[in-house]
């Protein structure tokens, strides 16, 4: 340490957190979130907390990420640091670099990760705090990869003569607003992840603390900033920004999702052997492949038990991962059955980058076709990949109740709510990253945009509903031979024995 640098260094000096970011800075959860509105002090906690790790655990090594370098320089942290913190607290602040050099050896780096490859120059690196500003803009590979770097070699430390353990964690500050909302959501908020979220997820190390421009002595009364807040257009993003709702994610592509009209249990859909039946296939090897069943169901509800409304319906999943074509193809051959009946599947819908030639002779799809055809299955056909018009045809689905998802669809019913619209094109969805979100809604808009159309109910189930549906043995036997007599027909349906 030089001569010059202080003994004692009292942070309370320079910043008094109030009372949210107090709560923020007191828990003992390992992964705390501060989350909510706008305005409400999320960033300022997160630098703070940084430098006093910094000052706590002397040579320790802090991370604040943000998701472009630029957003660090101007208006963001590392903008935030500049502006707040002052000169006598560290030694050296190096601007090209991003880091900031205390006294006692620790060093505070402000970093990037727009992304996946952008994680490599952290790579074996070793940090104390991570902390990340507005979470809900990185994906959640991209918090799993940086959990590998949350540790440190400095396992004590001493502060007024007591000694206390180092305790390495990762923080974040949002808004519900970003195309990692789902996720962030998943593991603070709803506490229910699913797929690979869930191996080893504990919820007592995850805890959200929630703010408002109302909880920040600074702003809560600031009549313009109020007034810039209510004038949002968007009602998604006023949600977002100024309550700071979960219930509503902006940029969120479905939304109009809704689990309580569009998930299904197996005793409300009615199964009819001659509607058709199809398989979507997302594949990949390193990215998740995704397998989904679909057919046309007929739907009971409180007001009809008949289950006249038909719907397209995504009654089974499989998710498999870092398998060859081969493999997968018999993977989905076994998982084809109902009960001990096989699904008579009349076509196969598969990614249509999968038929491009891996050799001189065969593609992916000729591979798993060659595999399925074993099964009697049908070989494998272009997805229809037209993306604006997939999503679209989904949304209206969604929007008229012609769409739903069997309730053992966990991964589905799990990745709807978090596809995200893209940025460059809000009439697409985001289809940049290697979540398996992201897989399922693929193979998802493959089933409904490959065969979505509806089949005409046969003449023979047509009359024999019609005959069901009469009340009075006499008439419907009445009935069945007027029908009948204008076409022979292998109806079969149960008239009580009586004497006529």
């Amino acid at each position: 340490m030089s001569q010059s640098a202080p003994t004692d260094i009292d942070i309370g000096r320079f910043y008094t957190p109030q009372p949210v970011q107090h709560k923020f800075h007191a828990s003992e959860a390992r992964y705390p979130l501060l989350e909510g509105g706008r305005g409400g002090g999320k960033s300022t906690a997160l630098l703070w907390e940084a430098i006093s790790q910094c000052l706590l655990v002397p040579g320790a090594n802090c991370l604040l990420l943000r998701r472009t370098l630029t957003a660090m320089e101007k208006g963001g942290i590392e903008d935030l640091f500049k502006k707040q913190v002052p000169r006598s607290l560290y030694r050296r602040y190096n601007a090209t670099k991003h880091v900031i050099t205390f006294y006692n050896g620790s060093n505070l780096f402000f970093g990037h990760v727009k992304t996946d490859a952008d994680l490599l120059q952290y790579q074996g690196a070793e940090f104390l705090f991570v902390g990340w500003e507005e979470l809900t803009q990185f994906t959640y590979c991209q918090w799993d990869f940086l959990k590998g770097s949350n540790r440190c070699p400095i396992k004590t430390y001493e502060h007024k003569g007591r000694m206390y353990a180092a305790r390495p964690r990762m923080a974040g500050g949002t808004n519900p607003n970003g195309k990692g909302s789902g996720w962030v959501k998943a593991l603070w908020i709803t506490k229910k992840p699913v797929g690979e979220m869930a191996a080893k997820y504990d919820p007592s190390e995850y805890e959200a603390i929630h703010s408002t421009y109302e909880d920040n002595l600074v702003y809560r009364d600031d009549a313009n900033y109020i007034a810039s807040l209510q004038s949002i257009v968007d009602p998604m993003l006023r949600q977002a920004w100024i309550p700071g709702s979960w219930d509503i994610l902006a940029g969120q592509f479905f939304q109009n999702w809704d689990p309580a009209r569009h998930v299904k249990s197996f005793g409300q859909c009615v199964f009819e052997p001659w509607q058709p039946r199809w398989l979507s296939i997302d594949w990949g090897f390193e990215h998740a492949t995704v397998a989904l069943w679909w057919t046309r169901v007929r739907i009971k509800t409180e007001l009809d038990q008949k289950a006249e409304h038909t719907v397209l319906l995504c009654y089974r999943q499989l998710v498999m991962r870092q398998m060859n074509e081969q493999l997968v193809a018999e993977r989905i051959a076994a998982a084809n059955h109902t009960g001990d009946k096989s699904d008579p599947i009349q076509h196969i819908y598969l990614s249509p980058d999968r038929f491009s030639k891996i050799d001189q002779y065969h593609s992916i799809a000729d591979k798993m076709g060659d595999i399925f055809v074993q099964y009697d299955l049908p070989r494998p056909e272009r997805a229809n990949n037209r993306r604006v018009d997939g999503w679209r045809l989904c949304y209206t689905l969604f929007d008229t109740d012609g769409i739903a998802v069997l309730d053992n669809c966990p991964d589905v019913i799990d990745s709807i709510p978090k596809l995200m619209r893209d940025e460059k094109n809000i009439e697409d969805a985001q289809k940049e990253g290697n979540e398996l979100f992201l897989d399922v809604c693929e193979s998802f808009r493959y089933g409904v945009m490959s065969y979505g159309s509806e089949q005409a109910i046969p003449r023979e189930v047509q009359m024999q509903r019609e005959i069901m549906s009469i009340k009075d043995n006499t008439q419907k036997y009445q009935r069945y031979l007027e029908l009948t007599a204008k076409r022979a027909s292998d109806i079969v349906f149960t008239i009580s024995r009586r004497r006529w």
